[in-house]
């Protein structure tokens, strides 16, 4: 975009010197005329003059149908750029949707995945718990069966030591 302006501004430079060139062209072309005691040399001047003006109102002419059309080849340039900068956003912004939702799909599968092994693990300490409550169930009033009874005597003798 840079470029374009950099270009047109030289355009536009190139062309404000002619329209200087020219306007130096038509001020010289109506400076008046001496007077000629002949009336035939007078109206050659005029003549002269309405030629000049003639030739400065075409070079005008042409040096602004030239920037007009600079102008609309910029300006189209110019529409073409814009388009496809809204193109390439468009493209990003797509790209941009399909990465955050294949990331979100991947982040509720592993989800699910975690869930699942937890369910798991809990219900394998479930089982672990029912296990190690048979195990005390059955071993535990079996130790209390097999373990020696001690008098209640030894506890209140005091020692000497």
């Amino acid at each position: 975009m840079d470029e374009y302006v950099r270009v047109a501004e030289k355009r536009v430079d190139r062309h404000e010197k002619a329209r200087r060139v020219a306007e130096r062209r038509l001020a010289k072309a109506q400076v008046p005329a001496p007077r000629a005691a002949e009336p035939d040399g007078a109206a050659g001047l005029g003549k002269r003059i309405e030629k000049i003006l003639e030739v400065a109102k075409s070079e005008a002419a042409e040096i602004k149908e030239q920037a007009r059309q600079e102008s609309e080849a910029l300006l189209a340039a110019a529409q073409k750029t814009a388009a496809e900068a809204e193109s390439a956003r468009a493209e990003t912004e797509r790209v941009a949707q399909r990465d955050a939702q294949l990331i979100i799909s991947r982040a509720e599968e592993e989800a699910t995945a975690v869930r699942g092994t937890h369910q798991s693990v809990l219900v394998q300490l479930s089982q672990i718990v029912t296990v190690v409550e048979d195990l005390r169930d059955r071993f535990g009033s079996e130790a209390e069966r097999e373990r020696p009874v001690e008098p209640e005597v030894a506890d209140s003798v005091p020692s000497l030591a």
